[in-house]
């Protein structure tokens, strides 16, 4: 019949999924048309309307949520029927519960010390109302897209007393796995039964397992009953002893040593998460000291064997193929020395030296020639030997001989003619040598003009 809600419009809801069922109802995600709103419907079947006191129970937890009115407290907004069915429209917890924070094993302490500082003052606050939830587990801890924490599902919470508001009642209900000792024996309870079951829930936040476990729910009830609580450090060795003590004080079998609210044992958790980071903060040695004790300590121990893994393949070595002709013979592998860096800095540095030397010596060579070659040529070259000089010298010792030869000539005319024979004249004769000097000699017909003409 609950599936045939899927789709359906009823009273302005339209049921869109189903997010969880449980032994007494059927809980859907439904669209609240005239708010528009996602919400969550808590409906309780055909087949459970005649069974037992079901409808009772049902009608106890509206009345139950409707006079509680605290923020971690999931809120009613409405109640109603369909086709004799009754359901609860409640507000739409869209981040889950903390039993789905334990799939992935356990709570941060810090994290679950969050949630249960909201979920511990509206405990406390129910009690005080004169209300026991008698049925706290991880899953009826809900979580918003936020990450606040509601406490849901009063199916089997009862009230008392009317003006008295007395914290006692009878009748073994609940889930055995959080079950106090008192409630599992049927005994009268008070709050401190609840304290039991959020201890519980703490215990399992923090160590990821609940302390208690069985093959049958009764098993598991009888254990709450006759064994001690196991150590949470053996489960969980991260968690610091001072948790250990709170966890086991919440456990307690006689109600009269557990904490007497849930604030009280919240307050207990936090001072012993802060004593724990004090413990630790006092004992961390420096940064120096711990580097120095991990090499001493590397000193002293001997290197590990290292072996190789299992499945490692090695590559066989590589023999090349050797003819007839030249037979293979031993000898000792050569390696190829690497030349240092500096030692190339050294090689490179010096050639560059070298080059540097050989163009300064070929400058100094070549400037001494031509210095040299500048200071030996002569400044005063001698003179070309003047040819025209030469030619007039020889005329005119020619033209003194004739005139000479005249001279001697003219006298024997105007005598007897005697043979005369001719004096050398006095002058030099003549050269190629050429002078230093040229000498200014006049011209054949200046002289002719000077002695008048020939006879």
């Amino acid at each position: 019949m609950t599936h045939s809600l899927l789709g359906a419009t009823i009273n302005g809801y339209q049921f869109l999924d189903e997010i969880g069922q449980g032994g007494m109802a059927t809980v859907f995600r439904a669209h609240q048309l005239s708010m528009q709103r996602d919400v969550a419907i808590k409906m309780l079947p055909q087949d459970l309307l005649h069974q037992g006191n079901s409808l009772e129970r049902f009608q106890q937890e509206a009345s139950i949520v409707a006079r509680l009115e605290h923020r971690a407290i999931v809120p009613v907004h409405e109640y109603g029927e369909h086709q004799g069915m009754p359901y609860l429209v409640m507000r739409y917890m869209d981040g889950g519960s903390v039993d789905d924070l334990l799939i992935d094993g356990p709570i941060p302490p810090e994290n679950a010390l969050a949630i249960l500082e909201q979920i511990a003052p509206a405990l406390d606050y129910a009690h005080r109302e004169g209300v026991l939830h008698r049925d706290l587990k991880p899953s009826n801890i809900l979580l918003d897209a936020n990450g606040d924490a509601y406490i849901t599902d009063f199916g089997i919470a009862r009230i008392l007393g009317g003006a008295t508001k007395q914290l006692t009642t009878s009748g073994v209900v609940g889930t055995p796995a959080y079950m106090s000792p008192e409630q599992a024996q049927g005994k009268e309870l008070d709050q401190r039964s609840d304290l039991y079951a959020l201890g519980v829930v703490v215990f399992e936040m923090l160590t990821g397992r609940r302390p208690f476990e069985a093959d049958t729910p009764y098993n598991v009830a009888v254990k709450h009953v006759t064994e001690p609580p196991p150590s949470p450090c053996k489960i969980n060795p991260l968690l610091p002893v001072t948790v250990e003590r709170v966890l086991l004080k919440a456990l307690e079998k006689s109600c009269d040593r557990r904490y007497n609210s849930a604030c009280e044992m919240v307050a207990a958790l936090r001072q012993a998460l802060d004593d724990a980071k004090a413990d630790a903060s006092a004992t961390e040695p420096s940064l120096q000291h711990a580097l120095q004790a991990a090499l001493a300590q590397r000193a002293q121990a001997p290197p590990a064997p290292v072996s190789p893994p299992a499945n490692l393949q090695l590559m066989p070595v590589y023999q090349p193929a050797r003819s007839a002709a030249h037979p293979a013979t031993p000898s000792a592998i050569r390696r190829r020395k690497r030349t240092s860096r500096f030692s190339d800095r050294v090689a490179w540095m010096t050639l560059g030296l070298l080059l540097m030397g050989g163009v300064v010596a070929a400058g100094l060579i070549l400037g001494y020639y031509y210095l040299m070659g500048t200071g030996n040529t002569p400044t005063d070259a001698p003179a070309s030997p003047d040819l025209a000089a030469t030619a007039v010298f020889k005329l005119t010792a020619t033209r003194a001989a004739i005139d000479a030869a005249q001279d001697a000539s003219d006298s024997a005319g105007s005598s007897e003619l005697v043979p005369i024979t001719p004096e050398p004249a006095q002058t030099s004769l003549p050269t190629n040598t050429p002078r230093a000097q040229a000498l200014e000699i006049p011209s054949i017909n200046a002289l002719n003009n000077a002695r008048g003409p020939l006879p």
